[in-house]
């Protein structure tokens, strides 16, 4: 019987072994950012006053070109003067084929970063002295890739984070805005979690075969 035991142990040790020692492979990125000779990018747009919009979008080109080494990137600038240029009224379909034709780009990237809850962490004397508070912020960034022959949306995706900031100033209207002399020191945590989750289509992964 002690013989049979050992044997069993031992079968399932090789087997544990033989799971363990399973290969993995390195799968290319989901989207393929070097089928397009060149992307546009609209800097993206926010709800929130402060210039959290503007580190989000080179944060984005960042962790792109990153992911993916030598995609060409032609920053357009914001919205309102992309569609000034434009002479269009909205990002739809129409003004994405304007967009090619205007600036020869094959690609246009926007995206919308959305402050959905703020909960300051009060201090009755740091709010005395200063019109700069900690917060509890919670944001969702959306980003999508428009082909511009068609205007149409080849990829899309989410990511939603919540992250204590350094500084959530408060302004004219009692409102809170986010425009810190240091943008990266405090709040880089929280679009860098942003942005690395809406980019991870971008990135080779690693499956088990």
């Amino acid at each position: 019987m002690k013989k049979v035991g050992v044997g069993i142990a031992l079968g399932i040790s090789l087997m544990m072994i033989a799971g363990c020692s399973s290969k993995k492979v390195l799968m290319p990125p989901k989207i393929d950012l070097h089928e397009f000779q060149k992307i546009g990018l609209v800097e993206f747009t926010s709800n929130a006053e402060g210039d959290l919009h503007e580190l989000a979008s080179q944060k984005f080109i960042q962790t792109m070109q990153s992911a993916q080494p030598g995609v060409p990137v032609l920053e357009l600038g914001d919205k309102k003067h992309v569609l000034k240029t434009i002479e269009r009224s909205a990002l739809d379909y129409d003004a994405i084929q304007a967009i090619g034709k205007m600036y020869n780009v094959d690609a246009v990237i926007i995206g919308n970063l959305e402050v959905t809850d703020v909960k300051p962490h009060v201090n009755m004397t740091q709010m005395l002295t200063s019109m700069a508070i900690q917060a509890d912020v919670e944001a969702a960034l959306t980003t999508r890739l428009m082909e511009t022959e068609s205007g149409a949306t080849m990829w899309t995706r989410s990511a939603r984070w919540k992250q204590t900031v350094a500084h959530a100033g408060i302004d004219s209207r009692g409102g809170f805005e986010f425009d810190a002399s240091d943008p990266e020191g405090a709040y880089g945590k929280l679009v860098d979690n942003l942005v690395y989750h809406v980019t991870r289509d971008f990135r080779s992964y690693w499956v088990k075969q």
